[in-house]
């Protein structure tokens, strides 16, 4: 295509994304948060591509997806508009003779359509049936500039439309949404990984992951194992309909929903610990559900890499297991939440406390007390049951426990793919209503046969920092919250001269000095 061609394409969607921020703000302004949504999501929806992936990964487990009040709104997971492409010549340029003749038939029009791709039906020389998976047209030429029109926006605009109410560094998370969307057209990578996954689960009862034709893949297309059955994407619109999804299924393929949506589960809690990678992306376009209680995966193009931290992320999957079991500890859960999103100042509150010549608690435990009592302020309010249900458990943190950041907790987001992967299954399996049926299942189950296979992830090492740096850190964290609850700040002043060594007292001190809380 001419480099006018494209200059034109990147000018129409700057200002399309300019209108959408001016007109988010306004209706933000004046309180219409669902027709802001509305008109987020839409303008979204009408660009395609990258900005699609993005409604789809960062906004649709924020309340903002709840307002999204179209009958059409799943349809962004596997209906998207197609484009235009010459599949038989596609496949003529990509492939020798050689390989191209074990390919017996495809049709020209696809069957479904993502974000980066179409999918085709076709078929081998030996009558498998298969699927070809073409990148859309002028995706790599684009993509990079929308993913900076994206960032933009999203820092100026999007972010500042969502109260917020722990500092995190939005930049970082905007790269990991970069880095995993440019992974996603990297179809070499995706088909690899397809293979590898293929290999770890060819034997399992229940999990099916179809076989990916190397040899047939390139840069360009991907050829794999047909997967039939009911997307859970198809599910979903079927509810909203008025058909019970756990009939349907049975009618229609003899398998237990539940059964299902519990194996895949449980097998995505394994993976994450036993498997270098998963699937990073189990919304309901790509999970297809089978005959005989099995349940496929398709799409690989977004992988979720095990967790840098496996112990902190372990410790924070039990206390889901204890919340969806109805024993929801916010004391504890609120420590597993430092170990695994602030594991500096997790980890510096444990050194100072090791290193204290008192034997009182350290602050993470203080800070878990004060954490529940707010928790259980909040409750007389609400509806415990109701609040589980619509919203996330970290959601909780933020909104309830700890409303305009009190804690002065800055987050680390890391494995921000798992977060995404495991929240994502979660809103499945709720979207279905089949979430206290299956969830507590999964979780304690999942847990539990992970602690068999690796009992040393229930174990916390030693933490290993300097007393320099564990002092600095609190130190830059008092000042945090002295900025946003004197109160709170003397309470945790109190708490560390009664519990620190004599030097540890004398740097904290410092966060005093007008310098120091204005780091």
């Amino acid at each position: 295509m001419k480099p006018q061609t494209i200059a034109s394409i990147k000018r129409h969607r700057t200002a399309k994304m300019a209108k959408v921020a001016t007109r988010a703000l306004y209706l933000q302004r004046r309180g219409r948060s669902a027709e802001m949504a509305a008109f987020i999501a839409n303008e979204m929806v009408a660009l395609g591509g990258v900005y699609v992936k993005f409604l789809q990964g960062v906004l649709l487990q924020s309340e903002f997806f709840k307002q999204w009040d179209n009958p059409n709104r799943y349809n962004i997971f596997e209906n998207l508009d197609t484009e235009m492409i010459d599949l038989p010549t596609l496949l003529q340029k990509e492939l020798p003779k050689s390989k191209l003749a074990q390919i017996a038939q495809v049709q020209p029009q696809p069957f479904a359509a993502g974000s980066f791709g179409q999918v085709y039906f076709g078929a081998l020389r030996d009558g498998s049936p298969i699927i070809i998976k073409a990148l859309r047209p002028l995706v790599r030429e684009t993509l990079q500039y929308d993913l900076k029109l994206i960032n933009v926006f999203a820092k100026k605009f999007f972010i500042k439309l969502f109260e917020s109410n722990v500092d995190i560094n939005a930049s970082n998370a905007l790269d990991e949404f970069k880095h995993s969307t440019l992974n996603e057209t990297d179809y070499v990578s995706e088909a690899n990984f397809a293979a590898e996954y293929h290999e770890a689960y060819k034997s399992h009862p229940t999990l099916f992951i179809p076989k990916t034709y190397l040899e047939l893949c390139t840069p360009n297309i991907i050829v794999q194992e047909y997967v039939g059955g009911i997307s859970a994407a198809q599910l979903i619109k079927l509810k909203e309909q008025g058909i019970e999804p756990l009939n349907y299924v049975w009618e229609h393929l003899g398998s237990n929903l539940d059964e299902q949506l519990t194996s895949l589960g449980i097998e995505f809690i394994k993976g994450i610990f036993t498997l270098p990678r998963i699937q990073g992306d189990p919304h309901p376009g790509n999970i297809k559900l089978l005959e005989n209680n099995r349940v496929g995966i398709v799409d690989f193009g977004i992988i979720a890499p095990a967790p840098q931290d496996s112990p902190a992320f372990f410790a924070l999957m039990e206390e889901y297991a204890k919340l969806y079991e109805g024993n929801l500890d916010i004391e504890e859960l609120f420590g597993k939440f430092l170990r695994f999103f602030a594991s500096d100042l997790y980890r510096a509150f444990r050194r100072l406390h090791d290193m204290s010549s008192h034997s009182s608690e350290d602050l993470t435990k203080t800070i878990g007390k004060i954490a529940k009592k707010a928790f259980a302020g909040h409750m007389n309010h609400t509806n415990a049951d109701k609040l589980m249900h619509d919203d996330s458990i970290l959601s909780i943190i933020n909104q309830v426990v700890n409303r305009q950041n009190r804690f002065g907790i800055v987050l680390t987001v890391h494995s921000s793919e798992i977060l995404r992967a495991a929240q994502t299954y979660i809103t499945l399996v709720e979207t279905l209503d089949r979430g206290p049926k299956v969830l507590p299942v999964v979780f304690r189950r999942g847990v539990d046969e992970v602690k068999t296979l690796k009992p040393e992830l229930s174990v916390e090492k030693p933490v290993h920092m300097s007393v320099t740096k564990a002092v600095d850190t609190v130190t830059r964290w008092l000042g945090r919250v002295a900025e946003r609850d004197p109160q709170l700040f003397q309470k945790f002043m109190k708490q560390i001269r009664g519990g620190s060594a004599e030097p540890v007292e004398e740097a904290v001190e410092k966060v005093k000095d007008k310098e120091t809380l204005n780091v």
